[in-house]
Parts: structure tokens; C-alpha cells; sequence
């Protein structure tokens, strides 16, 4: 079904499910995956958001399952005013256009990632029988991403061939980035907590995109946050506010966490976040012709330098990694 018959299909929903005589539907965004927003205004003057998300791509029943679930914890989500499953529309409650992204400089960044850290350690709090139904990022989930970077970044961007998984000791890197995030406590996790996930709405802060939440390691919306493929800060800055987290999170800690221990599980969890989204960035340009996402390509290999650069057991990694980051910097 093409995009303007679905844009039809919407308007026609929309009007018959909140009796408003077709509705002005204008496009605000898409995003990575394949569903697109619309803002239209209500029959008392107060506008919403309008989505279309194709069921065949879509997480839709997770979406207004986990919606639902997190706003009977308190948490900042936004309202799910319609929806319907089998088409793939939803009316949301329009939280305004203002991304965490968009606010973020040298003179917010403090206060405005304390806050996001604080709803991190917020969602953790929430025990897992009060949340929707949600996966387990287990060994085999966390493979299944990691192989995104192989079939995407290596294979077909790289065109690499073969004998590339010895080189660099794949492996390995596999095994050691999957050992520490298993070894971590496990909360609810958002999977995608960044700065374009984040609205400020009434100078409250709001998740987005969330559909996709698995029950996994404390480290991995921490360091989704504080290494954000799409902005970078000062390492002083990143250790700063990961203590802010754990100061935060002390309270909820049966026990304490050693700062090498933690160190550890941040930079290796973000190895393993960086390396995926190496493969999907690639695989949004090849495959769905969405060529923007590129742009986070240098900062992401970046932060994989960075990273495996500190273990001497990743060395083989970034010893094969470091020409291939080079050539996306030219």
C-alpha cells in the first residue's frame, strides 16, 4: 500500500474514531524505522499526534502495551489516545518538538543528563511483573545484534570476504562484551535512551520509542545516553555523570559496585550498543535507502577506538578496526 492511500486510510480512521471531519494531517517526522508522524488538531483545539506504523514492520501491541504499563508506574510516557492494532494506526498525545538533542550544550548538558539519569534509574526501579511483556537480553539476543555489525558493516559495506572474524579475533570481542553485560544486574531497559528519545515537554522530560524495551544489564541506557552516537562529550564530563548515576542508583543496590567493575561494564555494554549500530546504520542506507543515518558512522567508530584501544584482550579488534574508522573520517 503506498504511503499516500495509507496518509488516506489514517485520515479516514481518525475521523470516524474521534469524530472529527476529515482532519489536516501534517507530516512531522519519520525516523529509523518505517512509521511516520503527523500532527492534526483535535475537535476542542488541542492538536495530537497522528502515526502511521505499518503492522508487517511495526511493534504497535508492544507500543500501547508498554505505554500503558509505564504510565501506571508514573513514568513520563506519552498517552495512547486511539489505536488500531491490525492497521497500524495510533493517535498519540502530542508532547510538542523539542528533542532532548536540540537543548543540549555545554551549559545544560549537566543538569539536563542528571534528569535523564534520574528517569533511567526511575524505569530500573519498576519491577518486571508491573511492566507489559518484554524479551530477555539474553546470549543468544545479544549475538543476534552483534552479527547486525558483521552482515551489515563488514559484509555488505566492507565487502571484507573472508577470514575477517580471525583477524580480528570476532569471537573473542563477542565473548568478552557478552560476559560483562551478563554479569550485570538486569531492570526493565529502554534499548534506545538517547537525546532524539527524549522530548522536554513542559520542562518535564518524556520517553519515546520505546517499543522495543527488553529486560537487560543497568549499563545499557546509561551508556545509550552519556555516548550517544549522535552527540559526543568530554570523557571528564561522561565520568562525572556516570557517578551521578550511580550516586543515584546506590539506593536501589543490594550491594555496591566496585568503580573498575563498573567501568568495565559501561565501556564493554557500549561496545556491544556502537557495534550494532555500526550494522544498522549501514543496513538503513543499503538496504531502506536512508542515507542521513551515515553521518553517525565516524562518531560510532570513535567510541569503538576509544573503547577497545583501553582492554589489551580487544587489541586485535581495534588493531583491524583502526585503518577502516580512517577511511570514514576522510
Amino acid at each position: 500500500m503506498s504511503n499516500l492511500v495509507r496518509e488516506s486510510a489514517l485520515q479516514q480512521w481518525l475521523s470516524k474514531t474521534l469524530d472529527i471531519v476529515s482532519p489536516e494531517l501534517t507530516m512531522i517526522s519519520g525516523d529509523a524505522s518505517f512509521r511516520r508522524y503527523f500532527r492534526f488538531q483535535l475537535s476542542n483545539g488541542d492538536t495530537a499526534i497522528a502515526v502511521d506504523a505499518p503492522p508487517s514492520t511495526e511493534k504497535n501491541q508492544q507500543f500501547v502495551d508498554i505505554a500503558n504499563a509505564l504510565s501506571a508506574q508514573a513514568l513520563p510516557v506519552p498517552k495512547v489516545l486511539a489505536a488500531n492494532i491490525d492497521a497500524g494506526f495510533l493517535c498519540v498525545e502530542d508532547l510538542g518538538s523539542t528533542m532532548l538533542e536540540q537543548v543540549l550544550s555545554a551549559d545544560t548538558a549537566s543538569e539536563l543528563y542528571r534528569q535523564a539519569l534520574a528517569l533511567i534509574v526511575q524505569l530500573q526501579a519498576t519491577k518486571r511483573e508491573d511492566l507489559a511483556e518484554m524479551e530477555e537480553f539474553d546470549q543468544a539476543f545479544i549475538q543476534r545484534e552483534l552479527d547486525i555489525f558483521a552482515d551489515w558493516f563488514v559484509e555488505a559495506e566492507l565487502q571484507a570476504g573472508e577470514g575477517w572474524q580471525q583477524r580480528c579475533d570476532w569471537q573473542g570481542l563477542c565473548n568478552n562484551v557478552s560476559q560483562a553485560i551478563l554479569e550485570q544486574p538486569y531492570a526493565p531497559m529502554h534499548r534506545d535512551f538517547h537525546s532524539r528519545n527524549l522530548m522536554l515537554n513542559q520542562q518535564q522530560m518524556v520517553m519515546i520509542d520505546f517499543q522495543d524495551m527488553v529486560w537487560g544489564p543497568i549499563a545499557y541506557d546509561v551508556v545509550s545516553l552519556l555516548r550517544d552516537c549522535y552527540i559526543a562529550w568530554p570523557p571528564e564530563l561522561v565520568s562525572h555523570l556516570q557517578q551521578t548515576y550511580l550516586n543515584q542508583k546506590s539506593a536501589y543496590l543490594v550491594e555496591g559496585i566496585e568503580p573498575s567493575t563498573w567501568q568495565r561494564w559501561f565501556d564493554l555494554t557500549g561496545l556491544q550498543r556502537h557495534i550494532k549500530a555500526l550494522g544498522i546504520f549501514c543496513r538503513l542506507d543499503h538496504r531502506d535507502g536512508k542515507t542521513a543515518y551515515r553521518e553517525a558512522i565516524p562518531q560510532t567508530l570513535e567510541y569503538v577506538l576509544q573503547v577497545t584501544k583501553r582492554y589489551p584482550e580487544l587489541q586485535a579488534f581495534h588493531q583491524w578496526i583502526s585503518p577502516i574508522a580512517k577511511e570514514f573520517k576522510a
